[in-house]
């Protein structure tokens, strides 16, 4: 196997090569900045992101804000919409005063009302991500709000210019959390069916908050955004931002064609040490992991026992296969990777160990004739070449692997299709909770059941204010991930931001991909 490795930077060199890029952006000019929404292999723009499912696009920072707003390491936050807040001495109960003079893209008013619609209609969508619904949830009443009514949180309430929160138990991550959740306006969408919000006509010319409005967005080409005249701060020194669709980030960054993008694709993080015009920076913050998930609704799962799960840890060599493929990439063995807090030092981890996977399979009464279906939804290059040569290795423990990528959205083909018994999975973890909170979340259930002794630690997760409390929990959960190996972490993935050297006023440290923070962009300057 080691030569097939050996092969695998050279196939990926080959493969990026042949990559053509499938749009043509519009050439920059000293007010106008180029970057490129999708990453390598993506598909067309079709409308602006919800930035309630993922965020962190540079359209999302400048279209929308929230009433906080994080440093780009994610450890402290600042005021946005909101002028101030303070927390009770038993954390139960959060005050937030609203700025005064606030106003959507459109010119009405920015108001409490709308902080109060979008916290309770978050709890009402169909996609939501994970950390608004879980911190939500804690607000006293949020049990009452449902998709088919109108009821709102008792726990929820506004006075004048001030949102008061009432929480069951401390939420010691509800600000951060705030600094990342986009109020919407209520007065555009509160008639429109929430169950459908993601796929609105409103996301083709949404109104917003922010120091940018969208002037043009034609689908499946580009998005051109112009200054919003009614954003209350300075005005940004770029008056105009073109967001483009790039399947070769690397060709365009080369011919002039972008001035900004963010990548993880690792054939374009390779050819970019060349190229001289951009100043390259790893995002920071919260870590990216790719992992392993199973599907054990599956009866018929040849990897149902967890004996044969773990012989996975030991009967692919990780560290090669990943180095080989993602030369940025870190092999992990926990859902708190080595390097952060409350890492539990006692996780082995995974050496390459042929004979020792044997005997676990051996010991699971692991049916080698029974074909296991492996997925992944990533399409690049790298991750065709990393995909293989783990099916190659899988085979060469006695295993019959079918490897398919999925054909559809991830969310459907993870939890609703499930035509899989393992499938390689994404997350940008704003917190180690989410890691652990994805056990006890509705999907997950649907291919896990339900995990109550995850949902308990959880709880105690989400409420731990003192440092005691929160390493007794993780402790805890890391020693039941290991366990049960419903999940198997196998590595970080950090992100690359990619500056042309045309622009001055550009922060030295970004923060992670999927998240939203101070990036500094109204002092940038394009020369």
């Amino acid at each position: 196997m080691k030569g097939n490795l050996k092969k695998v930077g050279v196939v990926i060199a080959a493969f990026a090569l042949a990559i053509t890029s499938l749009t043509t952006p519009a050439t920059a000019d000293a007010t106008t900045l180029t970057f490129a929404e999708t990453q390598q292999g993506g598909v067309g723009i079709k409308q602006v992101g919800p930035p309630w499912f993922n965020s962190g696009s540079l359209t999302q920072m400048v279209l929308f804000r929230g009433l906080f707003k994080a440093n780009p390491n994610m450890t402290t936050v600042k005021p946005d919409l909101a002028s101030s807040y303070k927390v009770s001495k038993d954390g139960k109960t959060v005050t937030i005063k609203m700025k005064s003079g606030l106003k959507w893209s459109d010119g009405k008013a920015i108001t409490v009302d709308d902080v109060i619609w979008s916290i309770n209609s978050a709890l009402r969508v169909t996609r939501i991500n994970a950390n608004y619904s879980n911190a939500f949830k804690l607000i006293d009443g949020a049990s009452a709000v449902t998709a088919s009514n109108k009821v709102n949180m008792s726990g929820l309430t506004a006075k004048g210019d001030e949102i008061t929160i009432k929480l069951g138990a401390p939420q010691p991550l509800l600000i951060p959390i705030l600094a990342q959740f986009m109020i919407l306006p209520k007065h555009v969408l509160e008639d429109e069916d929430l169950l459908r919000l993601d796929t609105s006509k409103y996301w083709l010319n949404p109104v917003g908050s922010g120091p940018f409005k969208v002037e043009t967005l034609s689908p499946d080409n580009f998005i051109t955004l112009v200054q919003n005249a009614n954003y209350e701060g300075p005005k940004a020194k770029i008056t105009k931002i073109n967001v483009v669709a790039s399947s070769a980030l690397l060709a365009d960054a080369r011919s002039g064609k972008l001035d900004y993008f963010i990548t993880q694709d690792a054939d374009t993080i390779r050819g970019m040490r060349s190229v001289n015009t951009f100043k390259s920076f790893q995002t920071s913050g919260a870590p990216f992991h790719r992992y392993w998930v199973f599907n054990l609704s599956n009866a018929d799962n040849p990897l149902k026992n967890v004996k044969a799960r773990e012989a996975l840890k030991y009967g692919i060599d990780w560290t090669n296969i990943v180095k080989a493929a993602y030369p940025h990439g870190k092999v992990i063995n926990s859902g708190v990777p080595s390097g952060l807090p409350f890492h539990l030092k006692s996780i082995p981890k995974y050496k390459f160990n042929v004979a020792k996977a044997k005997a676990l399979l051996k010991e699971a009464n692991f049916d080698s004739s029974k074909t296991v279906r492996l997925r992944h939804y990533h399409a690049g290059p790298a991750d065709l070449v990393f995909m293989s040569a783990v099916a190659q290795q899988m085979q060469e423990l006695g295993m019959k692997v079918e490897l398919t990528r999925f054909v559809g959205d991830a969310t459907t083909e993870l939890y609703t299709n499930k035509n899989y018994d393992i499938a390689l999975k994404g997350l940008s973890t704003f917190d180690v909770s989410e890691w652990f909170s994805e056990y006890s979340n509705s999907n997950f259930d649907k291919i896990l059941g339900t995990q109550s002794k995850f949902a308990e630690l959880n709880a105690e997760l989400a409420t731990a204010v003192k440092l005691k409390q929160r390493a007794a929990a993780l402790r805890e959960l890391q020693e039941l991930e290991q366990e049960t190996l419903l999940k198997l972490p196998t590595y970080l993935l950090p992100a690359y931001v990619y500056v042309s050297k045309r622009i001055s006023g550009t922060p030295t440290k970004y923060g992670p991909q999927l998240y939203l923070y101070e990036n500094n962009f109204l002092n940038w300057v394009l020369s």
